[in-house]
């Protein structure tokens, strides 16, 4: 990552703090009623009340899914993660129930690609090394079959607080990597001026997940721009057995428009079909 680059550049904006404490309705999750939310942890209790210590329900496992009815504003911090609790209705034994669950148990999104599907979730949240610090979110990525059981999983530490306001995920299939089914790009965003914007890729190969290489945009309105892109060998521009990183930093003059200094860097990464190494 290049934050020890853009740090100095950033802007004293200060966004809601998405899984920090008392921040019930603002989160990563944002689910609303009605929307079917999947258990990314390996066992989530269903409780009678919105407590740790309520009475236990049922126990659902990392797939299951659950519908949400209602927000609780009753907060629990678990792992470092702040989150409310949510009334949801669910089958379990053949019948249909209520209780509660706490939010911190479900994935951020989920992805399916032919007969597997991708979830991805906050694992644990680090707290930043001083008070002012921003913490940091332990991610992982799941790809799960048929019968929810795990064939994969990777992890990455991404920066949390006002750099990770919202985030979502999406397939974007081979991008002409050989022995690639789908790329998997996951996406965290701080949606304020001089915030970057963190794009990280991982390769699915039917059986494993290849971390690939990662990108950065950041604008600081009338300032400066940090722009990466990458080129996978399908798109213009792209080669054959290789993904290229291009990066572009501009800065602006007085009026805030004119580029008075830009630099550009290419960097090549090969991919053998099942890992890449940079050139």
């Amino acid at each position: 990552m290049k934050h020890h680059l853009l740090s100095l550049l950033l802007l004293a904006a200060t966004p809601v703090m998405a899984q920090l404490r008392g921040n019930v309705e603002y989160n990563l999750w944002a689910p609303q009623k009605g929307d079917t939310l999947m258990i990314f942890a390996e066992k989530a209790y269903i409780r009678q009340t919105p407590s740790a210590k309520g009475t236990i329900l049922d126990s659902l496992t990392t797939g299951n899914t659950v519908i949400a009815a209602k927000l609780n504003e009753t907060e629990l911090t678990m792992k470092g993660i702040s989150a409310p609790w949510w009334q949801v209705k669910y089958k379990a034994g053949g019948k249909q129930k209520e209780g509660y669950v706490w939010l911190g148990l479900m994935s951020l999104g989920k992805y399916t690609k032919d007969t597997v599907q991708f979830i991805y979730g906050i694992d644990k949240v680090i707290p930043g090394a001083f008070k002012e610090a921003e913490p940091r979110y332990v991610v992982q990525l799941k790809a799960l079959n048929t019968k929810h059981n795990v064939i994969d999983k990777k992890e990455l530490a991404v920066d949390g607080g006002q750099y990770a306001i919202s985030s979502e995920a999406k397939l974007l299939g081979h991008l002409g990597l050989d022995k690639v089914n789908t790329i998997v790009r996951l996406y965290f965003s701080g949606e304020a001026c001089g915030i970057p914007n963190n794009y990280y890729y991982f390769a699915w190969t039917g059986n494993k997940l290849v971390p690939l290489p990662e990108k950065t945009t950041m604008f600081d309105a009338g300032a400066v721009s940090h722009d990466e892109v990458l080129l996978f060998p399908k798109e213009p521009g792209g080669q054959a057995g290789k993904i290229i990183r291009v990066t572009t930093d501009e800065e602006f003059g007085e009026d805030g428009e004119t580029v008075v200094n830009k630099k550009t860097k290419r960097e090549i990464y090969n991919w053998d079909g099942e890992k890449v190494v940079k050139q």
